[in-house]
């Protein structure tokens, strides 16, 4: 088996792409080609020109990945965009991820803000701020938490789909973003500060300061008083 080897780049620079073991890049570090490694951590700015796989992806500060990206895992800590699309299993990011495709993995953990120009879909997604996916949002398990953001998505799909307010660490600051959505569907539903054309689920509650065109649900339906449901049924 070949040997190999490590790839760092400090300062200023840019290297050929390849195949390596742990790839380091401190300062403003350029990979020029694809790139297949066990690690690859930057501290600053970089970017890879084509598309990487890694078996850890951890960033400090702000990465471009101009092709597709494939990871086990993906720590963020600052602002990762990824020109192509993304499938990573565990994602963990404090503060932005932008995907120019569509993303596909198991866990999300979001603290900020993820942007994806096709679709999502994850066993679990967890969101503490706001998002735009341009097609369907669709995990086992989702937790939004709103911010002062607005969100939007095309379509909801999920087993247990749950949708708050996030208590704001300014007491005088009352705002919070709306999520937007065409179509909201799952077994156990419960809404805030929702705005949907139609809402289609098991069992259905509708908290505060949500606008609803259609409700359909199967077995229960709660309204909170503080929001408006145009039309509902039992189906």
């Amino acid at each position: 088996m070949k040997e190999q080897y490590n790839l760092s780049l400090n300062g200023s620079g840019n290297s050929s792409g390849g195949i390596y073991k742990n790839v380091n890049i401190r300062g403003e570090g350029t990979i020029l080609e694809d790139i297949d490694c066990d690690v690859f951590k930057t501290y600053g700015a970089s970017e890879v020109q084509g598309n990487i796989k890694a078996q850890m992806v951890t960033v400090f500060g702000e990465t471009k990945f101009r092709g597709d990206l494939h990871s086990e895992n993906v720590k963020v800590n600052g602002s990762l965009e990824v020109g192509g699309t993304a499938e990573v299993k565990h994602t963990k990011v404090r503060g932005m991820f932008d995907i120019g495709g569509s993303f596909t993995g198991e866990e999300v953990n979001i603290t900020g803000g993820i942007n994806a120009k096709g679709n999502l879909e994850a066993e679990k997604f967890t969101i503490n701020g706001g998002f735009t996916i341009a097609g369907m949002l669709n995990a086992g398990n989702i937790n939004i938490n709103l911010r002062y953001e607005h969100s939007n998505v095309e379509e909801i799909g999920g087993d247990k789909i749950t949708v708050r307010k996030k208590s704001s660490f300014v007491p005088f600051l009352k705002h919070c973003g709306y999520l937007h959505a065409n179509v909201i569907e799952g077994d156990e539903i419960y809404l805030e500060y929702t705005k949907a054309d139609i809402v289609r689920g098991k069992n259905v509650t509708i908290g505060p300061e949500c606008e609803i065109g259609v409700l359909e649900y199967h077995e229960t339906y709660k309204n909170d008083n503080q929001s408006i449901v145009k039309e509902f049924k039992q189906i």
